[in-house]
């Protein structure tokens, strides 16, 4: 579904749009249930869940390195042809219900291009 390597369009954190720096910046790995995303220069490497029978689909990701190592975010994603996008809450909060950081729904919103 989402595996491959990836290039970050777009996002917002806590309700404020990434900076175009940030975005150049920022590249994400997915093979199998791992990955290694770099956002603003930090690297966070883990392990997810999907499950594509709900509306919209849910993501369960664990850290396992990096600034977050050990934590978990529960989230929501979809795909759109070479794009998908994701809405993940801080850790231990409510998974977010809409794709949106505004209101404090989530903490993060990311939309990810296919890479090659």
């Amino acid at each position: 579904m989402i595996e491959g390597n990836w290039r970050l369009v777009s996002g917002e954190q806590d309700g404020e749009e990434i900076s175009s720096a940030d975005i150049e910046d920022s590249t994400l790995q997915i093979v199998g249930d791992s990955h290694v995303v770099t956002v603003a220069g930090v690297v966070r490497k883990g392990t997810h869940t999907i499950d594509s029978g709900q509306n919209p689909a849910t993501i369960d990701a664990t850290d396992t390195e990096g600034p977050f190592a050990g934590q978990a975010f529960r989230g929501i994603l979809k795909t759109e042809g070479d794009t998908f996008t994701v809405c993940f809450a801080a850790a231990a909060s409510n998974r977010p219900t809409e794709f949106t950081t505004k209101n404090g729904q989530a903490d993060i919103l990311h939309v990810w291009k296919r890479d090659g």
